[in-house]
């Protein structure tokens, strides 16, 4: 995977109180949907709505702050790949990574627990209980999964924020991959503390792709895609 820089105007974003200013106001919408999804309940209907509303209107916001930036969401990664069969293959590659990491992340943490006696907790999957065999819900995550879900995610997570904390401020590529990764392991928050470290270190991974294969999203969308679909049909099946 080549590495470039992502396409925008380096002089949009001038300063990093600027950049941050931009990351919290595309941020907004997605606290303030979690926290009112997480009251009226994450395992309803309306709950499950308003989280993925957040996530729609943070795109939004996003759309129009990067326009004031002489910019996009296609200069920052939804551009079009010059291969689109190589992208795909890549995604099921970043879906395997993802896993791969998740399940070495699992093993590593219920070791040192185990180590020193204390019980590993599980992941916190208690809102998606309502989907097992109901066919009507698991039709509609699966869409949820590759539309506000996938792209919602990656568009704020490695795009926006990602490219924002690249150029707006001093921080490095790496430190950028790590923030944002530690981020998106905090909203999962609903998880549990095993949900946010698993969620944490397939952020790191994520970001990782993306910045290394020259800024492609589409690599990290059809990675996301997949693996939100492979768990819902476990958790729709009751495996």
């Amino acid at each position: 995977m080549k590495e470039t820089q992502p396409q925008s105007n380096p002089e949009s974003v001038n300063t990093p109180s600027l950049a941050i200013r931009d990351i919290f106001i595309v941020a907004a919408p997605i606290i303030v949907a979690a926290t009112v999804g997480n009251v009226v309940g994450l395992s309803t209907l309306a709950g499950g709505a308003i989280v993925n509303l957040g996530y729609v209107l943070a795109v939004i916001l996003g759309a129009i702050i990067l326009k004031r930036q002489e910019s996009g969401w296609r200069q920052i990664g939804l551009a079009p790949p010059a291969n689109w069969i190589k992208t795909l293959l890549l995604g099921i590659g970043a879906a395997i990574g993802a896993i791969v990491v998740f399940v070495v992340m699992q093993m590593i943490v219920v070791g040192l627990l185990t180590a020193i006696g204390m019980s590993p907790p599980e992941i916190d999957q208690s809102r998606f209980n309502p989907l097992e065999g109901n066919l009507a819900l698991f039709i509609l995550m699966v869409v949820l999964a590759w539309t506000t879900i996938a792209f919602g995610e990656e568009l704020f997570y490695r795009a926006f924020l990602i490219t924002g904390l690249i150029s707006g401020t001093d921080l490095g590529k790496t430190s950028a991959i790590l923030i944002s990764g530690l981020i998106f392991g905090a909203v999962h928050f609903a998880e549990g503390p095993m949900g946010i470290l698993s969620n944490s270190a397939i952020g790191f991974l994520f970001g990782w792709i993306y910045v290394r294969s020259g800024y492609n999203l589409w690599i990290t969308i059809v990675g996301h895609g997949i693996i939100n679909t492979l768990r819902f049909v476990l958790l729709y099946t009751g495996v």
